[in-house]
């Protein structure tokens, strides 16, 4: 009994037929490929189903993230473009419909209201830039939206943005004020200047060139381009090729942009050149802010001084006085 009991157990262990054990094991091991096999193969299927499944979610949350920007954007929405027409609607016969750059600032404020006034339709772009407290062109923005002006918070640099106004509106005027003012301020940030002053004015007349139909632009540049000339009472016809300035430069550089785009283009371009301007919700940057300011604390206030130590001089003009000329040469600009 014994005996058949070992040989039982010698049959199992070491069997008669050779490779049997052998052929056994492969067969097992390949019955586990073919389950791995199997089973990757099964991931490799849910990991395309998954892939698949998330490439499909991300594309509509693509579009609905883009309906979304369409429908509630900060421009370029339905609501936006609502707003847009309701501002530059026309209330008075034979009007203008007006973009007005800077509309946000000191001068721009003040020619937007009067051209709303008068039933010229009015929408207004500004960048509402930190050059000081922004929180006062916010104020004049509230002021404007009270009278039925739109304010646009975009930059003059954007190309898609102006196509996009000029797309919505066929605008028969541009009133460009926005620049980078200061004549100190370029010292610290000269890019500033360059950016807002000769980009920004390209970018604008790029627009307008291509506007169909091609408004007029009224834009300012100033009395810095008179520059290092010395003759009073300065005249238009004065030599404006010693800027004392890089703000005059830039200014400078506009008027031969802008000349530029008239003698190619037959764009309409009419330039003003303020000299300092005052008057209610007037820039706090200005000098008869700063002496006021000081005068009441018992300051003294700066003077500064040109050539020779000889004090700085500067003409002022009030702020209705140079709104009556940027209304005036709306209404006198030829094709």
């Amino acid at each position: 009994m014994k005996k058949e009991m070992m040989g039982m157990m010698e049959d199992e262990l070491f069997p008669s037929t050779p490779g049997k054990v052998k052929i056994e094991r492969t067969h097992a091991i390949s019955r586990q490929l073919h389950q791995c096999f199997a089973s990757t193969s099964t991931m490799f299927l849910w990991a395309l189903f998954l892939i698949a499944l998330t490439a499909s979610y991300l594309s509509f949350q693509s579009f609905v993230d883009s309906s979304f920007r369409y429908f509630d954007a900060s421009w370029g929405g339905m609501q936006w473009e609502k707003q847009i027409r309701a501002s530059a609607t026309v209330r008075r016969p034979g009007g203008f419909s007006v973009l007005v750059t800077g509309a946000a600032g000191f001068v721009g404020t003040h020619v937007s209201l009067a051209l709303r006034k008068r039933g010229d339709g009015v929408v207004g772009l500004d960048n509402f830039n930190s050059y000081y407290d922004p929180s006062l062109k916010k104020a004049r923005m509230a002021l404007l939206d009270s009278r039925g002006v739109f304010v646009v918070e975009g930059d003059i640099n954007d190309a898609r943005l102006l196509a996009k106004l000029f797309g919505v509106v066929p605008f028969t005027h541009v009133m460009h004020l926005a620049a980078q003012a200061g004549v100190r301020y370029a010292i610290e940030n000269p890019a500033s200047y360059v950016h807002s002053n000769i980009a920004g004015l390209v970018a604008l007349l790029e627009a307008c060139k291509s506007a169909d139909p091609q408004p007029a632009v009224v834009w300012a540049s100033s009395s810095s381009v008179y520059g290092l000339n010395e003759k009073v009472p300065f005249s238009e016809s004065d030599r404006t090729d010693r800027p004392a300035s890089l703000y005059a430069a830039t200014k400078k550089a506009g008027e031969e942009i802008t000349h530029t785009y008239n003698h190619i283009y037959g764009l309409s371009t009419t330039g003003l050149r303020f000299f300092t301007v005052y008057g209610p919700w007037g820039r706090p940057d200005m000098a008869y802010f700063s002496f006021t300011r000081n005068i009441l604390q018992g300051k003294p206030i700066t003077v500064y001084r040109g050539k020779d130590r000889v004090d700085l001089a500067r003409d002022f003009t009030y702020i209705d006085d140079i709104v009556k000329g940027c209304v005036a040469s709306l209404d006198t600009a030829e094709k």
